[in-house]
């Protein structure tokens, strides 16, 4: 019940906010911050415990507002409207972006978030309009957007905060705001005070500009800070000025009505256009990069060649007569001194010319180059690597009369390729190993939470396309809680682990089981119809609970919600339905096995 009350209380506290600036300051509330808190919440709250979250959340709704002088009766429907409101926009919002940890980052995602904030405010406005006394279009449209500016605005800014506050370690830094960006905020409320006062030059195009540059800069919950900083400042006006927009020269309800309209058009294009801008950025920073890679690359390959030693060797096969250049004397370990034509050299060659001869014997029809490498060590001298170019020479008969050959000393890219070699098998056997840490619950070996629901995603696919049957089982430790506390985390930490082994025995090849939460564990089940997936859920909670006998840990159970796939669904509903059969389960007294409906 603590972070449910803690919602209610700061629901209460900005509800008294907005309202003391509208009563006692006399300024226009352009953004209900109360409903961004509210949708926050819902977020944080797993979604399990959202009607514990409503019950504790609903009477401190109203009231507050009951206190502000409005009817008992109004405030309860009002406060029914705003959880109504935020259980809609939570909802759809998650399943447009995929998650409630999850940014919009395409423009499907920012569509799905913006039409769930809106289907979700049009929901608590219809709600409240029959018990408002004074109801025109002029008070649904400020109603409906104050809350619409709210979720889309705030919400998100709080939820980066919470994530700032449980952060741990390096976490702190990453979700923490950049202090380049301050500035930038202060300079965008002055030019926001300046385009909402002066009417003889329209500046709001530099508003959504500077809305535009920071988002790509900073991210899209800093370019949501700058139209905060925007609504700051028209609340300011209208305290001080009578308006939110002076300049305009009309009541402030007017006045409010186009601010708001024109917040809500400035986020409905900036926000878009930050993302794809970001996007752009992003791939920019890719290829220069992969060009930077590039020219690393062509810069070894150039110091290569310009240091590279070569040397050359012509043997005549009908005089017997050789030319051998100094440098290609030293390369094979013999004194410069002999050339150009030492004689036979195959007892002073450190591998008798077995190689090189070897190669010109084979090669003898051979019209075009051929090419080969060989070792050699030297006395006194590391091991050498060689590659030879090799031409034949022949007369108008076809009869090969000599051979010339061009060799360079690649001892040093041969152990450069060795090592590239080495470091490319280490580079992949380290990504493999950390693609498997990043898909792997570290506690359990089990999958963690994003493999298991990339798997339930794909196996759903399978069954909607291939009408084939799929199982959703969905099981946590019952009163998990009294064991850590009891026993401490320590041992708390064996009975996951020691569930998992159980559970891991259980399932069957092709199954898959992963751990999506702290005591909470998911089997999907494929190809199997219901009464087999019933008998296996049945058989997993009687060997859990068989399971602890003789070992020094606490006997521990669990309960289980099972739901099979059924035509339309997809990984969200039927993990909701199997959620509630599992809520169910534990309402039932635990230890058992409930059936979605």
């Amino acid at each position: 019940m603590r972070e449910p009350v803690l919602a209610g209380v700061i629901w209460s506290l900005t509800a008294l906010g907005c309202l003391a600036l509208r009563d006692a300051l006399g300024g226009v509330i352009l953004v209900w911050v109360p409903s961004g808190v509210a949708v926050a919440a819902f977020y944080v709250v797993r979604k399990r415990h959202w009607a514990v979250l409503a019950l504790a959340m609903l009477p401190i709704q109203a009231a507050t507002i009951w206190s502000a002088g409005i009817p008992l009766a109004e405030a309860i429907v009002y406060s029914i409207s705003s959880v109504v409101q935020s259980a809609i926009i939570a909802s759809l919002s998650t399943m447009a972006l995929g998650g409630r940890s999850q940014v919009p980052r395409k423009f499907r995602q920012l569509g799905g978030a913006f039409a769930a904030a809106i289907a979700g405010c049009l929901a608590g406005a219809l709600i409240a309009i029959p018990f408002r006394a004074e109801q025109t279009v002029g008070e649904f449209s400020w109603w409906f957007m104050a809350n619409v500016h709210a979720v889309i605005i705030f919400s998100p800014i709080l939820l980066n905060l919470v994530r700032k506050l449980t952060a741990r370690g390096n976490d702190v830094a990453r979700s923490g705001v950049e202090p380049s960006l301050y500035p930038l905020l202060l300079a965008c409320a002055g030019l926001a005070m300046l385009a909402l006062q002066i009417s003889q030059v329209t500046l709001m195009p530099l508003l959504v500009a500077a809305m535009v540059m920071i988002a790509v800069r900073y991210g899209q919950v800093a370019s949501l800070l700058v139209v905060l900083v925007y609504a700051v400042c028209a609340t300011a006006l209208s305290i001080f000025a009578g308006s939110p927009m002076p300049h305009l020269g009309v009541g402030a309800g007017e006045a409010t009505l186009v601010f708001q309209t024109w917040m809500l058009t400035m986020l409905a294009t900036a926000l878009p256009i930050a993302a794809a801008l970001m996007k752009r950025q992003q791939l920019q920073r890719e290829l220069i990069a992969r060009n930077r890679e590039m020219r690393e690359s062509l810069t070894l390959f150039d110091l290569a060649e310009e240091t590279a030693s070569i040397g050359r060797w012509r043997l005549d096969l009908v005089t017997g007569e050789q030319d051998w250049s100094p440098k290609m004397l030293e390369m094979n370990g013999l004194p410069r001194s002999l050339a150009p034509d030492p004689g036979d050299l195959r007892h002073r060659l450190p591998d008798g010319g077995s190689e090189v001869f070897g190669q010109i014997a084979r090669n003898k029809e051979t019209l075009g180059t051929y090419t080969f490498t060989y070792r050699i060590r030297p006395t006194n001298e590391l091991e050498r690597v060689l590659r030879m170019t090799m031409l034949n020479e022949f007369d108008q008969r076809g009869k090969r009369t000599a051979v010339f050959g061009v060799a360079m000393d690649v001892t040093e890219q041969v152990r450069r390729e060795e090592a590239l070699d080495t470091a490319r098998s280490r580079a992949m056997r380290l990504a493999t190993e950390a693609q498997k840490l990043a898909n792997t619950d570290p506690l359990t070996g089990l999958p963690n939470r994003r493999c298991t629901f990339s798997k339930l995603d794909s196996m759903s696919l399978v069954a909607e396309n291939c009408g084939s049957p799929l199982s959703a089982m969905l099981f946590d430790i019952d009163y998990f809680k009294s064991v850590n506390d009891t026993y401490g985390h320590q041992v708390g930490d064996e009975v996951i682990q020691r569930v998992a082994e159980i559970a891991r025995a259980q399932s069957r090849k092709g199954d898959v089981v992963g751990r999506i939460g702290g005591e909470e564990f998911v089997w999907l089940i494929a190809g199997t119809q219901e009464s087999a997936a019933r008998l296996l859920a049945e058989r997993l909670r009687q060997a859990v609970e068989q399971g602890f006998t003789g070992t020094r840990l606490p006997s521990v159970t669990i309960s289980v919600g099972l739901a099979y796939f059924r035509p339309g669904d997809d990984c969200e509903s039927l993990l909701a339905r199997a959620d509630a059969a599992l809520y169910e389960a534990k309402g039932s007294g635990r230890n058992r096995v409930q059936r979605a409906a």
